[in-house]
Formats: C-alpha cells, sequence, structure tokens
C-alpha cells in the first residue's frame, strides 16, 4: 500500500480517475508499480532508505534525453515528500528483442557516445546501484580510474575486511601499468549501470535506457559493462562497431574495465564476489 503522502501527490497530478494500479516487480532499491488514467499509463517508484538516490536518477535520464540519440522514458514528475523521493514516469510497454532492435540499440548507443564531453566525472556525486559514486572532475582517464572508481570501492572492500596487503599490491602494480594497457581514450556520456535489467525494448523497436548511473567516462567501459552478466545479441555489438569502431584490442580491456562493477557487487552482496574481483585483476598483475 503507498503512503498516503504519495497517494495524494499521484491525484493531484491526475484530473480523472487512476484506475489498474499494481505493483512491478525487479527493483531490489525502490519500490515500484504501474498504473493507468485513462487511456495512459504511468510508472511510480519511491524510496525512503538511500537519500538522494532517485534525484541523480532524474539528473540522469533528463542528460540522456537531452542528446536526444537514444530514448528514456519521460519524466512526469518528481517530488521530495516526508522522507520519500518520489518519480512518476511514463509507462513504457515491453516489446520483442527483434533483430532491428539490437541494431537500433547499438547505432543509437554509439551516437550518444560520439557526442564529446569536457572531462571525465560528472557535476555531482551520485550512485552506482545503492552505493555512493564519486565523480570529481578530471582530465586524465587512467587518473579517474584509479582514484574515482578504484580507489574509493578498494577503501570499502578494506572496510568490511575483503583485502588485506596481498590485494592492495596487486592494485599498486595495477595502477602503475595502467598506461601500457589503456588506448589514447576521450570522455562522453555513459549510462554507466549497463546490464541488461538498465535497458529495455519497447513497441516499434525502440530502445530505452533506464537507470542510469550517469557521467562522462571512456566509452568502452559502457561496452564492457554489457559482457559481465550477459544478455546482449551479438547483432548489438556489430551495430555499434559499425556506427563508431572500437579499438584494437578491446576483448582484452574488457576484464579490466569489470574490475569496478565487481568490486562494487562485493561490496553490496558480499564475499561471494572476491573471486571474480581476483580473477579479472590477475589478467593483468600477478
Amino acid at each position: 500500500m503507498l503512503p498516503l503522502a504519495i497517494q495524494n501527490f499521484i491525484n493531484s497530478l491526475h484530473q480523472e480517475r487512476i484506475h489498474q494500479f499494481s505493483s512491478v516487480g525487479g527493483g531490489s532499491i525502490n519500490e515500484t508499480y504501474r498504473y493507468a488514467v485513462g487511456d495512459e499509463e504511468f510508472f511510480i517508484k519511491y524510496n525512503n532508505e538511500v537519500e538522494g538516490i532517485i534525484e541523480k536518477e532524474v539528473d540522469g535520464l533528463k542528460a540522456i534525453a537531452k542528446l536526444n540519440c537514444i530514448a528514456t522514458p519521460e519524466v512526469i514528475a518528481f517530488e521530495k515528500m516526508d522522507g520519500y523521493e518520489v518519480l512518476i514516469m511514463s509507462y513504457i510497454q515491453g516489446g520483442l528483442k527483434t533483430a532491428i532492435a539490437w541494431e537500433n540499440f547499438g547505432k543509437q548507443l554509439a551516437a550518444m557516445h560520439q557526442n564529446p564531453a569536457p572531462y571525465y566525472g560528472w557535476h555531482q556525486e551520485n550512485f552506482i546501484g545503492s552505493l555512493p559514486q564519486s565523480n570529481e572532475k578530471m582530465d586524465d582517464f587512467i587518473e579517474f580510474f584509479i582514484h574515482q572508481r578504484l580507489k574509493p570501492q578498494i577503501r570499502l572492500a578494506q572496510q568490511h575486511q575483503y583485502f588485506a596487503s596481498k590485494e592492495l599490491s596487486l592494485f599498486e602494480n595495477l595502477f602503475q601499468k595502467l598506461d601500457t594497457i589503456l588506448p589514447d581514450t576521450e570522455p562522453s556520456l555513459v549510462h554507466g549501470d549497463l546490464w541488461s535489467g538498465n535497458f529495455m525494448i519497447g513497441e516499434q523497436d525502440t530502445p530505452y535506457l533506464i537507470d542510469p548511473s550517469i557521467h562522462y567516462n571512456f566509452r568502452e567501459t559502457d561496452i564492457a559493462f554489457t559482457y559481465l552478466f550477459g544478455g546482449f545479441d551479438s547483432k548489438f555489438y556489430d551495430s555499434y562497431h559499425h556506427h563508431f569502431p572500437l579499438e584494437p584490442g578491446f576483448q582484452d580491456r574488457i576484464s579490466l574495465y569489470n574490475i569496478y562493477p565487481l568490486l562494487v557487487h562485493l561490496n553490496l552482496f558480499g564475499s561471494g564476489y572476491y573471486a571474480s574481483v581476483m580473477n579479472n585483476l590477475k589478467q593483468y598483475v600477478r
């Protein structure tokens, strides 16, 4: 049952009667529902556990929409009330993941990545999952990757007692080698949490990005993330590469970029991810 303040907020937005109100599964952080008003359907999510998480999501959705390269659900309203953050968006009716849909996705994500950005980072901190994500502006990708991505998660893993001196030594060795592993880079807007649960295919083969962890970064980090848990068709990769070819050797760098999301999963979900972190790390250092 929705809190009363949120019920009143929804009612204040619409002139017609709300109907077909139902819970929507799939989220581990926010409460989510769908409802209809007349012939229109809406999606609502709210949270009172992680302060600022939905506000930062709105910022990310608007940043993607502003580039006009790939669709996002329309933000109808966002409010804070009684300790809750509440977001209402257009409801996206899921469609089939056809070959054309995958090709559209690759083409449109490539178009988003082709927009140059002024720095690595973002204008504010946000979240990766439910963990804070630091986005201090930097001009150098290696410095950004080390100090804004890996080191904060390494410190958190130390606090959780997952890492001791041997792991820290391996990471220090990696930091010293990054300039020999990475190609020349340029920043662009990235989704930042691009696994299969954070995109949708709507009607008419239209891809939508949802739940962004938005910032400016090297685009290869976004594509690498898609390999972490799978679920992306080869037509997506073929289309992306056709429209914006990746640098040679990208396949050899996937495990490097994915150390970051694996560290995040280690800190969120526990020691079951320790072996994956170390396996990726030891592909580059011994």
